[in-house]
């Protein structure tokens, strides 16, 4: 996931002199080894590695220092930079990717008022118009980037306030004198998109004149929902004319804005749509072609994570085909920021919050395409994980069923799907209260069900609490009560008396001993070993011997059953 987390090296030539880049790799690994070379080979006095990660809330990289190794700094008088170049010096620089997000988020209250995105604003006379007669919005968006600008280069602010002033009065007036010249054309959804995409693209500056046209329809919308449609509309019908794949960069451009801006998400899925149902959409548009190879294995996945409606399926349906890259790393982005957010997916359904989570944990690392994507995944799930082992929810989780067996099989469920060693750690130990609670011992020794049932229950426990991946201690803990209890029912049916008494041949009284002792028919545990111990007393049994003799298949049978129960090699 190119820009959302990479790692930058910088060293210092001399303990004196300032931090300079030296590369940027997307490998933890690599980008310290490589910044150790520089300092192992003395091509620097010291070294720094920085961890950067993109912020869907600044839009902006946060910094973290992962390493940093050599020479202590030595600081000296800062100086300032005389001459420093400007980031955008023509209007043009204001339609580049880095120039919308810093915009984007300068005018954000301004853009939220007008219900526009930032393309529609770099597009649209009328709101050109409206920004320029706003003198206080386009003042402070503009302090807002010269005063940073300023503390970094040292320049005056009142210098920098009016190149950026001249900037954008030239930026505005550009737009707004197009309008009136009717460079922008217009595009009818009734009529040949196509045909209309690739006059447009006649003009010199085809995507800036194709942009006003879609800004036009755009325009007339506030909704995000609304703005969508015609993009939908014109994407399906130019994307199977690689002529025009210029047209759908241009189209990709307002997508990924209206996914990124704040409750526009909420406009695009529809008012109707739970968070839940919304991140499956998500999830479809980020990987849908591993929904549906796992679909094919697992048809749980497919319920979790149905189609999304018909305006999303068909971006989801381009992005499957290889268009839209930025598109899809926007619903990433997306889905992650709910993730680790306090939102609940699904208030009233615990059990399918957790199936929903599972799915879109495997779709997501299945569809992942770098390393760094599933780190990502991976840190989001741990961070939901906090939410799920909370009291609040495993309350709702365990409230309403039938009997303590239910609540156990719930908090199990719990158990095999959080991640992360402390949410793991928690989990344990709400399943180990829930094991030492009289009311589960109370119901597992209740006479009414049969004593074989309620001792392979036990066992079918003990595997499943093996399969969880709960720390050696706490699965070591569950194994032990869940063995304790066995032994408890085994007791009170006289079970190892009966198997003794009531088997019809050596043999059948031998294969009984190892159903228990192997954990088949009965917890490992106290029960298992009383098992064991009789099982050898057996062995010298003169009728066992001799019925073994007779009937060496039945031996070769019960062998694998004694080497797993350890009692031969």
């Amino acid at each position: 996931m190119a820009g959302q987390i990479h790692y930058e090296i910088f060293s210092r030539k001399t303990p004196q002199s300032g931090w300079v880049l030296q590369n940027a790799l997307e490998d933890r690994d690599a980008a310290i080894a490589q910044a150790r070379e520089l300092l192992n080979a003395r091509r620097a006095a010291a070294i720094k590695v920085t961890k950067e990660v993109f912020s869907d809330d600044t839009g902006e990289f946060r910094t973290y220092t992962v390493l940093t190794e050599g020479l202590p700094e030595t600081r000296s008088k800062p100086k300032v930079a005389s001459s420093a170049e400007p980031v955008c010096t023509s209007p043009q620089d204001l339609y580049s990717r880095h120039a919308r997000e810093t915009i984007a988020r300068v005018l954000e209250d301004w853009l939220r008022r007008q219900g526009a995105t930032v393309f529609e604003l770099l597009h649209s006379p009328v709101l050109c118009e409206r920004l320029d007669v706003s003198t206080n919005d386009l003042t402070h968006a503009i302090q807002k980037v010269a005063i940073p600008e300023s503390e970094e280069t040292g320049a005056s602010i009142h210098e920098i306030m009016r190149r950026w002033t001249n900037l954008t009065d030239r930026a505005l007036n550009r737009v707004i004198g197009d309008g009136r010249k009717k460079v922008f054309g217009d595009i009818d959804l009734s009529g040949d998109i196509a045909a209309q995409v690739a006059r447009i693209g006649q003009s010199p500056e085809r995507g800036y004149a194709f942009g006003g046209a879609v800004a036009k329809l755009m325009v007339a919308d506030r909704s995000a929902g609304r703005k969508l449609m015609p993009l939908t509309r014109i994407a399906a019908a130019i994307v199977s004319k690689p002529e025009l794949k210029w047209a759908l960069d241009v189209i990709e451009m307002p997508l990924v804005e209206l996914f990124a801006r704040k409750g526009g998400l909420a406009e695009i899925l529809g008012s109707d749509i739970t968070l839940g149902q919304g991140l499956a959409f998500l999830t479809h548009m980020v990987s849908g072609e591993a929904i549906e190879r796992l679909s094919q294995v697992d048809t749980g996945i497919g319920r979790a994570l149905p189609p999304p409606p018909a305006h999303l399926e068909e971006f989801a349906r381009l992005i499957r085909d290889g268009h839209f890259r930025d598109l899809r790393l926007q619903a990433f982005r997306n889905v992650l920021g709910e993730l680790r957010g306090v939102k609940r997916l699904m208030p009233d359904n615990p059990v399918g919050e957790i199936d929903l989570l599972r799915a879109m944990a495997l779709a997501l690392t299945a569809g992942s395409q770098q390393q760094v994507e599933r780190e990502d995944i991976s840190d989001a799930f741990i961070e939901r994980s906090k939410m799920l082992v909370s009291s609040a929810f495993v309350e709702g989780l365990t409230r309403g069923a039938p009997h303590c067996l239910e609540e156990i099989e719930r908090l199990l469920w719990l158990c095999e799907n959080v991640v992360g060693a402390a949410n793991k750690k928690q989990a344990a130990r709400w399943l180990l209260s829930a094991l030492t609670a009289h009311r589960f011992e109370t119901d597992l020794r209740d006479p009414k069900r049969p004593a074989a049932q309620r001792l392979q229950l036990l066992a079918l426990l003990q595997r499943r609490i093996s399969k969880a991946a709960l720390g050696e201690s706490d699965t070591e803990a569950a194994h032990t009560r869940l063995g304790q209890i066995g032994a408890q029912i085994a007791g009170d049916v006289q079970l190892l008396p009966q198997i003794l008494k009531g088997s019809k041949s050596p043999l059948q009284r031998m294969a009984a001993l190892l159903g228990l002792a192997t954990g088949q028919s009965g917890p490992l545990g106290a029960l298992s070993e009383l098992a064991k111990a009789e099982i050898m007393k057996q062995l010298r049994a003169p009728d066992v011997r001799a019925s073994l003799m007779e009937d060496p298949a039945a031996l070769v049978r019960l062998k694998p059953l004694l080497v797993q129960a350890g009692l031969a090699a």
